[in-house]
């Protein structure tokens, strides 16, 4: 009985420790964090909870969920962590996600997040690219999540037990047989998640503990390398919040046009010259889109968009998404089918509107010029209409 009762009180030692650490680590970074930080594109904010959590603490902050267009235009004073550049419009822009960031990997972010979006207002930037026939793989799913943010997703008491198995379920279902001893052991303990038998509930229940001292550890770990990596800047730490400015959209319309216009002159689709250079610049037949990468109106990824869907439900937060269009003229001139597109922006508006979630529906410039400034990402005017709406999706109730 002596040995039982000193486990358990090296248990609770441990555990004593862990959490002071970690609670000592959240405070030196607390004291770090800089606004500006925000505006951060890198990997080690993408899966760092700590830093996201910084961001949404700060109430100012927006953060705003999304893939490769958030990088692909990172020049463009249009792209919304330039135009917002000082908070001029009472925020700032947080951006989160690179190339590969597709439902699954934000679900499992949000998810880890948890109480730090409740109530909170964020965006998110819906990619069509996404919704392909095979949907995410578990090379991509591997390289752009981490064991940490899947178990803080599963040990979110916030998330029902449904959407838990359904997420874990898309784990097990995309993963492979080689992937590294990490991704093995957390599919591991997503598969007793998946499986709603007796024994492997049982079993879930047996592991739990083990899986969730990891987790903690996990989180120490992120909140030791954070604070390393965490640079505190003189000349960027807040400062007074200047006022809310007017903007007048026409105008911005009018020079992202005259901008636009000058840097896409050796094509007729609107795209920036040296992409379409580099990337499109050849024969019709060689460049036809192929079918494994066409819209596809089954494709897993309306599955696990509907998981973010519930994530947001069962959290409590609001989210702006923004339907994204693809470049008609040139989807039409590869022989892409037009009812297929306008398929999928329908079904992405009804799917939002079902959970009673705000949609900004950018699907009507599918045809306009230098709203995209390639085939599908977000151009000079089309970062102009989508200021616009964040700005208004901000500032609403607030005036």
């Amino acid at each position: 009985m002596k040995k039982v009762i000193a486990f358990v009180c090296s248990i609770i030692i441990c555990f004593g420790f862990l959490f002071f650490y970690q609670s000592h680590y959240e405070g030196l970074i607390s004291k770090k964090y800089y606004n500006k930080f925000g505006e951060n594109l890198t990997e080690h904010k993408f899966r760092s909870p700590i830093l996201q959590s910084m961001g949404a603490r700060q109430h100012d902050n927006l953060l705003m969920f999304g893939s490769s267009e958030l990088e692909h235009t990172i020049g463009y004073y249009t792209q919304p962590i330039k135009f917002f550049n000082g908070k001029k419009d009472g925020f700032q822009i947080n951006l989160i996600g690179k190339a590969g960031y597709t439902c699954l990997v934000h679900a499992a972010d949000f998810g880890t997040l948890g109480h730090e979006l409740k109530g909170q207002k964020v965006v998110f930037v819906l990619s069509p690219q996404w919704f392909v026939k095979k949907g995410i793989d578990e090379n991509t799913f591997e390289a752009n999540s981490s064991e940490l943010q899947v178990y803080g997703f599963l040990f979110n008491k916030n998330i029902s037990l449904t959407t838990k198995q359904n997420f874990s379920k898309r784990i097990v279902l995309i993963s492979g047989k080689k992937v590294n001893k990490h991704f093995a052991l957390m599919r591991d303990y997503c598969s007793l998640y998946s499986n709603k038998d007796l024994l492997s509930t049982s079993k879930r229940y047996l592991m739990t503990p083990y899986y969730w001292l990891r987790y903690e550890l996990l989180v120490l770990k992120d909140d030791i390398n954070s604070n390393k990596y965490l640079k505190p800047d003189r000349k960027l730490v807040n400062g007074l919040k200047p006022p809310h400015t007017t903007t007048n959209w026409n105008a911005e319309l009018k020079k992202a046009s005259k901008i636009a216009k000058s840097q896409s002159t050796n094509n007729q689709f609107g795209m920036d010259n040296k992409v379409y250079e580099h990337a499109f610049k050849r024969k019709p037949k060689t460049i036809r889109v192929s079918s494994n990468n066409n819209l596809c109106i089954n494709s897993p990824e309306y599955e696990d968009f509907k998981l973010l869907l519930d994530v947001c439900k069962d959290e409590g937060i609001k989210p702006l998404f923004l339907n994204i269009p693809v470049n008609g003229k040139w989807y039409d001139y590869v022989g892409y089918n037009k009812n297929d597109r306008l398929a999928y922006y329908k079904k992405i508006n009804s799917m939002v509107n079902s959970y009673g979630f705000e949609v900004a529906d950018f699907s009507k410039y599918e045809d306009e010029n230098y709203f995209l400034m390639d085939s599908a990402h977000i151009g000079w005017k089309g970062w102009v209409y989508v200021n616009e709406a964040i700005d208004k999706y901000y500032n609403k109730d607030k005036n």
